[in-house]
């Protein structure tokens, strides 16, 4: 029986092609990438090639690009690092985030809040998991120091206003208008700001985007903006090695470094570098930068939604994906029938060969209910009863039409 992943959400396995063609790379440059003979000089182009990729993929400079351990750790860098290089007591600085943050955001801010007096807005979502860039500029006041926000839900897949929240402020901050912004909405915004809050407070707030799930999926203009100043990003929810991420960083923007000890990356992360996942991921990424993989990625949307539409005509199933505006990958469902559960459900999937996950892969071993689908205000049986199936540019309509076959078999038996 053929194995149907349906993870890519959590990690999207690399290629037997693309591993080859890493190991290749590879033995042309392993060395230290430190080291100042020709090996080591090797292994530092290799680097620096994998860099040009992601900053090409973004449009910023090589130099704002900063390889970490994943999207974990970019998300602590662009929050913690960022508000501890404040050096403000935690007292006196103000976050704005939403209640439905990846727990790399959400858990390092609720330990902020509990133990050192971090003075902390959440913002909620509506029922169908998206976030009002309204309700954000509402809770802006004359302390915030950092917003955060995800780019796209990795739950559910609802795409965020970080595009319009960082033409906003790059506007107010600066009074110009970045290309392809909208104008009249980032003026209809600029009525809800406080009057106590000038320009300059507006240059002295950092605005971090959690992009791990929106990077490759999204195209660049539909999430990111010249007012955005850091965002996280990982490898292996592309089909590049684990053990990967990056922090974007604009120029100018600084943090407190977590991890001393060397000069690498430029005194802002010490450690020798990870080598071969700085280049897997530089070989995703430009695979981002062709038609060919936008081509795909349609493709891959257009099975998704057919498939989401067949998902809607079972009486037993709730959905908590949005039908538009969302992930083009990502479908998120409850079973709602008494008697049903989600993780019976998971593994009678898992016993037909086909791999589905519960939600975010940083909490779903927990087996407690979605906190993202809590929030939305749906209640603790369709939160504790979610399924999440994320599909990949590889994922066929045979494979769909088996797994809509299972789920229709124990659904309605």
């Amino acid at each position: 029986m053929k194995t149907i992943y349906l993870d890519h959400n959590a990690t999207s396995p690399p290629t037997a092609e693309h591993l080859q063609s890493l190991m290749t790379k590879l033995a042309q440059c392993s060395g230290n990438p430190s080291s100042p003979h020709s090996v080591g000089r090797s292994a530092s182009v290799a680097i620096t090639e994998a860099r040009r990729s992601l900053a090409q993929a973004l449009k910023v400079d090589v130099a704002e690009i900063l390889f970490v351990s994943g999207g974990s750790e970019a998300d602590n860098l662009g929050v913690t690092g960022v508000l501890r290089q404040n050096n403000i007591s935690f007292e006196n600085q103000h976050v704005v985030a939403s209640r439905i943050e990846h727990p790399a955001v959400r858990e390092q801010l609720e330990y902020l809040q509990n133990a050192e007096g971090l003075n902390l807005s959440w913002v909620k979502a509506s029922v169908d998991g998206f976030v009002s860039a309204n309700d954000i500029v509402k809770s802006i006041n004359n302390k915030t120091r950092l917003i955060t926000l995800m780019a796209a839900n990795s739950e559910i897949g609802s795409i965020q206003p970080t595009k319009l929240l960082g033409d906003f402020l790059h506007y107010k901050r600066w009074g110009t208008v970045p290309d392809s912004a909208e104008l009249n909405k980032i003026e209809e915004l600029s009525l809800s700001l406080s009057s106590e809050v000038t320009s300059e407070n507006l240059k002295n707030i950092h605005f971090h985007v959690d992009a791990v799930q929106a990077f490759g999926k999204l195209k660049i203009e539909k999430w990111f903006s010249l007012g955005i100043d850091s965002c996280a990003l990982s490898a292996h929810k592309l089909g590049a090695l684990q053990g990967i991420g990056a922090l974007f960083l604009r120029r100018g923007r600084k943090f407190k470094p977590f991890i001393l000890g060397g000069a690498q990356e430029k005194n802002r992360r010490a450690g020798t570098e990870n080598l071969p996942g700085i280049v897997s991921f530089g070989m995703v990424t430009q695979n981002i930068l062709s038609d060919h993989w936008w081509e795909s990625i349609a493709r891959m949307e257009e099975l998704k939604n057919n498939f989401y539409k067949e998902l809607v005509k079972i009486s037993s199933i709730v959905m908590n994906s949005p039908a538009e505006n969302a992930l083009p990958n990502t479908i998120n469902f409850s079973v709602s029938d008494k008697g049903l559960r989600g993780e019976d459900l998971l593994v009678e999937l898992d016993m037909q060969g086909i791999c589905a996950s519960s939600g975010s892969a940083c909490s779903s071993g927990a087996n407690l209910p979605s906190k993202v689908i809590l929030e939305l205000g749906k209640g603790n049986t369709v939160a504790k009863n979610a399924i999440r199936l994320s599909l990949s540019t590889s994922t066929t309509r045979d494979e769909i039409d088996r797994v809509l076959e299972c789920l229709k078999n124990y659904l309605l038996k």
